[in-house]
């Protein structure tokens, strides 16, 4: 089961995205397979992404959260078909969401969506306890 909500493009619709996904794996019982703040941290900067770089228009970032076996996948669809690309430069203190994506997720990617926009998804395996 998924559960997607549109936000409006801005960043303080951060903390709204960050309940959203840790609702929705407390509704699921699944807090004692996922490290929880990982996930929201993720969710965040995928969020973040979207609002700062995406040709968004003032138009809503879908943010969905889903649960397959042992699978937790957060995806965020936004208008704007550039994929994203992780950046290192280190005379910035900023610019390093995708690098921490890409260091807390098992996999992640981007795909098009049919409506010209773009799907970032991030993949986390459960902890086997």
């Amino acid at each position: 089961m998924q559960s997607a909500v549109k936000y409006p493009p801005r960043p303080d619709m951060a903390g709204l995205v960050r309940r959203h996904v840790a609702g929705y794996v407390a509704w699921r019982g699944l807090t004692h397979r996922y490290a929880v703040d990982e996930v929201q941290l993720v969710a965040t900067e995928l969020f973040a992404n979207a609002v700062a770089h995406a040709r968004h228009q003032g138009r809503p970032i879908r943010v969905a959260v889903e649960h397959r076996g042992d699978v937790l996948r957060i995806e965020v669809h936004d208008p704007d078909p550039t994929p994203p690309a992780p950046r290192w430069m280190p005379d910035r203190t900023y610019g390093r969401g995708l690098l921490l994506v890409e260091a807390l997720a098992s996999r992640w990617g981007t795909v098009p969506a049919p409506d010209g926009g773009k799907l970032v998804y991030a993949e986390f395996r459960a902890v086997r306890r």
